[in-house]
């Protein structure tokens, strides 16, 4: 019989290897038909196209909706983030347990909108992600408005979502992708990204789909 102190090193190490195997877990998408979550204000729900996608991360499920169209900026030439104003309302999602957002901060189960937002060109920021492009997510009561909020509104918000100063963010890589809509894309960090695909208008016109990677498992490691 091992002692007791080798028993509580091999415990230890267990722990770890499962700790990293869960989080090292493919995402593994499916699509849904369901409603909108009843905690979303109503001019929130009226912008979202029914059913969406189901995300398992192990036992952790992430259900998305997303807008019917994403609007695009009067005078824009482009099918791109650069094209849409920050704070632009571009979904939601229901968690249902905890989950880590992109800089592993926890975000508590519960539903969330997310919003479009630009990382700061500051020297705090610079080469933190791959990308400054994310999606920020805001706790549903505290977002009412399906208007775009600009920069410092979506900050203010989604912020509340973890408790801290700073925003619940998820990255956008690529965001512009090229994979076939629900792949998956690991980028050369190791993080994982599932390809979601969305209609995109322009002064209430059709104006064709931007699809984008949304990076839901690992984290930046700064």
């Amino acid at each position: 019989m091992r002692p007791p102190r080798q028993l509580h090193r091999v415990f230890l190490l267990a722990l770890l290897f499962g700790a990293v195997t869960a989080r090292a877990q493919a995402p593994v998408v499916t699509t849904h038909g369901d409603a909108a979550p009843s905690e979303l204000a109503e001019p929130i729900k009226t912008q979202l196209a029914a059913g969406g996608q189901r995300v398992a991360v192990g036992s952790k499920a992430l259900i998305f909706w997303w807008v019917k169209t994403l609007p695009l900026r009067a005078g824009s030439s482009e099918v791109g983030w650069s094209a849409i104003d920050e704070g632009t309302l571009v979904g939601a999602v229901t968690l249902s347990s905890n989950y880590t957002d992109m800089r592993g901060r926890v975000v508590k189960p519960g539903v969330y909108t997310l919003r479009y937002g630009v990382q700061p060109a500051d020297g705090n920021h610079l080469g933190a992600s791959p990308n400054p492009e994310f999606l920020l997510l805001s706790p549903a009561a505290s977002d009412p408005s399906a208007a775009p909020l600009g920069h410092e509104g979506t900050i203010k918000i989604s912020k509340l979502s973890i408790g801290l100063s700073h925003p619940a963010v998820w990255g956008l890589d690529p965001p512009v992708a090229s994979g076939a809509p629900l792949s998956l894309k690991k980028n050369d960090a190791g993080m994982t990204a599932v390809i979601f695909d969305l209609p995109v208008s322009r002064d209430g016109k059709d104006a064709g789909r931007l699809k984008f990677g949304l990076i839901l498992v690992g984290e930046i490691q700064s």
